[in-house]
């Protein structure tokens, strides 16, 4: 180093130093960067936070409080559900709504489960279908889709209306509350609704004496007719079959004779079964042309 000259001012050097060097070679390092800028601050936080809520009376106040800005909001005079409107119901089913949905208004509508609502609506079996929407003004609207009746099924446990595609709208204790629906009897028949209003329309001819179908053994049905007769149709084709014995009666008038069955599970020999009386008188014309006849008339 040169001396320095009368009256001059030392300089520092402007070299850094060993260790200031080392720090500043260190800061150059990204990751360095990252622990210091993001890293150690985070653990900080995380730590100060873990320490505050680990008490139970602090957790406690947090979550009262959320819970009582959500209500704040939640329970506002513009989002309170108070009225209920259900549309395309009877008044059988609007009293078997009310007492099924598990809703207790005026109530916030964030706290309505639409969906929920919805499938609970259309469980019930004279819903075809629902739409469960809140409306402007508070008012919660059930717009319901009813199923058609379209038979009255009697069987062993009691006496339901279904509809065209054999689903249960409901239950009846008297016959007598179905009016006019057609009739259907016997184990599995609400399995074959349609095949059955098919054979109904069928019958259009003799709608004025139908009393309505049975399903025999599960596997076919009769035609049910007043003054006790009966249309016995096969396991196959049972409209064609119908159609047949339709044809018989308006050509000979079948179904105006004494005859309780027509037979037709054999497709090419229809059997006609006589009444009681029927078969007597037919006995007894047989036994007097037996007695009236004698060797001449051969």
């Amino acid at each position: 180093m040169r001396p320095l000259k009368p009256g001059a001012r030392a300089v520092a050097d402007p070299a850094p130093s060993k260790w200031r060097y080392r720090l500043q070679r260190l800061w150059l390092t990204p990751l360095f960067r990252a622990l210091i800028r993001t890293g150690i601050p985070s653990f900080g936080f995380v730590f100060l936070f873990t320490w505050y809520i680990n008490d139970e009376a602090r957790i406690r106040a947090i979550v009262d409080g959320y819970e009582t800005a959500i209500r704040t909001v939640q329970d506002r005079p513009e989002f309170m559900v108070g009225l209920l409107r259900i549309e395309g119901a009877s008044e059988q089913l609007q009293e078997e709504i009310q007492e099924v949905l598990p809703i207790d208004l005026p109530l916030s509508q964030f706290q309505l489960d639409i969906d929920g609502l919805r499938a609970m609506l259309v469980d019930l079996d004279p819903v075809l279908d629902a739409e469960v929407r809140v409306k402007s003004g508070g008012v919660l609207l059930l717009k319901v889709t009813e199923r058609e009746p379209a038979v009255i099924w009697t069987h062993a446990d009691g006496i339901e209306v279904l509809d065209a595609t054999g689903q249960r709208v409901a239950t009846l204790t008297d016959i007598a509350e179905a009016g006019p629906l057609p009739i259907v009897a016997g184990d599995g028949a609400d399995q074959h609704v349609p095949q059955a209003l098919t054979l109904i329309q069928a019958a259009a001819p003799v709608t004025d004496r139908l009393v309505g179908l049975t399903r025999i053994g599960a596997r076919r049905w009769d035609v049910v007719l007043d003054r006790g007769q009966r249309i016995a149709l096969p396991e196959a084709a049972p409209a064609a079959a119908l159609d047949r014995a339709l044809a018989m009666h308006a050509a000979q008038g079948v179904l105006d004779r004494d005859v309780t069955v027509i037979d037709l599970r054999l497709p090419h020999r229809p059997v006609l079964r006589l009444s009681g009386p029927a078969r007597d008188e037919l006995r007894r014309l047989q036994e007097l042309e037996r007695l009236s006849y004698t060797p001449e008339d051969q």
